[in-house]
């Protein structure tokens, strides 16, 4: 079950974090430079959480995709840097966090890390941002530098609709001309008025990007000032990149702190913390208070109709042929058990597909679904006649689709799913991203969701466990 703003807590490997009365900090280098290098500033890391009572997330790239130069040095890369990462873990007990730039990392750094961080660069990458959610790990989403505040909110949902809810937002600076960044603080109230917890990148706004000659220069003696401002302007926690010795990192030694000062930084920072007011976040003018899972769970309080595509959402969208007139199509005995459980409860089912087959008419007569459209080329045909046959309004039918063909059912919907593997056009119309594949339970995941919204599902529970 994901986190919602609402939620008190946020926990990241042993932490527990509240929102507001917990300090923390996020460190570690910009790459896996070797293990012995790593190690080192880790336990450093350790030394300074445990002296301080301050939780600190070990953080480390195992791969920079996103260097200036080709040349650059950019990490040993996932299966030798997560062996890496896990070996912190061990020896010191900090939980790990890294960056990953390709959603096949996700599962594959999902085994080690205790976190995931999307870089700031690809902040509104859509299948990046679903595949980090569908791990099920805490998620630290960097605002890009081409992005506003509240431009966030949209990454923000990418992530709640693809079944994560553990966010954090950090803030690193706006691109300031040719070369440079800028930290506007003024950006912290604004992301707080998100919701979620706010990071600020000390480090990374230190930084002048692209101006060393082939890569990024910086003034590290501007990050403490910076990491002090934001901490006053109502941050939760801060970002910084340390090395023993930076000017010899093989990434952002100019902008990265030197190890031995930051404890006293860190100490600085938690005192600072403690003298603030902490208050709830206000919301930025001309936006809504109300959180996005609110607004859902309206919509699907109003929803009388589901309208299911067949292929690749009741089915894992395979068509076996077994010869000339034999079609087989595997359906799941769950998405069945829960189309009767809704018909029972008063929700109408129809089936709206673009191919034909009898399998499809023998599964929906097994299922007493009545409402079946096939072959339709255009689906918002078949729409346009149940609307008129059942009087239904646009705000009272779900649609759950998985291809650009159901785009335009999608878009007349009072709420709109898709299925995990859908393609990025499709992801980008859906409100919800379930969290079972096509034909592994999907159906039985939408239904249980509008009835629990609509506060149906005790009496199912009641109607089975009385």
């Amino acid at each position: 079950m994901s986190e919602s703003p609402s939620t008190p807590n946020l926990k990241i490997g042993p932490y527990s974090i509240r929102r507001g009365d917990d300090f923390f900090v996020i460190a570690g280098p910009c790459v896996i430079e070797s293990e012995g290098v790593t190690l080192e500033i880790a336990e450093e890391l350790a030394a300074i959480s445990r002296a301080l009572n301050t939780p600190i997330i070990f953080k480390a790239s195992f791969d920079k995709a996103n260097r200036t130069s080709i040349d650059s040095y950019r990490g040993p890369g996932i299966s030798a840097g997560l062996a890496v990462l896990n070996k912190v873990k061990a020896r010191t007990g900090l939980p790990v966090i890294s960056d990953i730039h390709d959603p096949s990392q996700a599962p594959i750094a999902a085994e080690v890390l205790d976190m995931i961080q999307i870089p700031a660069f690809l902040s509104r990458q859509t299948d990046l941002l679903a595949a980090a959610a569908r791990t099920g790990l805490p998620i630290n989403l960097k605002k890009g530098q081409f992005q506003s505040p509240e431009d966030m909110i949209h990454g923000v949902r990418k992530i709640t609709q693809s079944g994560g809810g553990r966010i954090l937002l950090t803030e690193r600076g706006s691109s300031f001309g040719y070369n440079d960044v800028v930290a506007d603080m003024r950006s912290i109230v604004r992301l707080k008025s998100l919701g979620y917890p706010v990071v600020f990148d000390a480090t990374h706004s230190a930084q002048f990007p692209g101006k060393g000659d082939g890569r990024s220069g910086g003034d590290r003696r501007l990050a403490p000032h910076l990491a002090r401002a934001a901490v006053a302007a109502g941050a939760d926690g801060v970002f910084i990149e340390t090395h023993p010795r930076p000017d010899e990192a093989l990434c952002d030694g100019p902008n990265s702190l030197y190890l031995g000062d930051v404890r006293a930084l860190v100490r600085n920072l938690k005192e600072l913390f403690a003298l603030i007011p902490r208050e709830e976040p206000q919301a930025a003018p001309n936006q809504s208070t109300k959180p996005r899972d609110e607004d859902l769970t309206e919509k699907l309080r109003k929803i009388k109709l589901i309208i299911f595509d067949v292929d690749g959402v009741l089915t894992g969208g395979q068509i076996v042929y077994a010869g000339d007139d034999v079609e087989i199509k595997y359906f799941h005995v769950r998405d069945g058990h829960g189309i009767k459980i809704a018909r029972r409860i008063g929700l109408e089912i129809a089936l709206i597909t673009g191919r034909s087959s009898p399998m499809v008419d023998k599964r929906a007569r097994e299922l007493g679904i009545d409402t079946v459209y096939q072959g339709m080329k255009d689906k918002c045909v078949a729409l346009t006649a149940i609307m008129e046959k059942y009087g239904f309004i646009r705000e009272e039918i779900a649609v759950v689709g998985d291809d650009i063909v159901d785009i335009p059912l999608m878009r007349r919907a009072g709420v709109s799913f898709t299925v995990p593997e859908a393609g990025q056009d499709v992801m980008a119309e859906a409100e919800v991203v379930t969290r079972h594949r096509g034909g592994e339970g999907v159906a039985r995941e939408v239904i249980e969701r509008i009835l629990l919204a609509q506060g149906k599902w005790p009496a199912v529970m009641e109607r089975y466990f009385a």
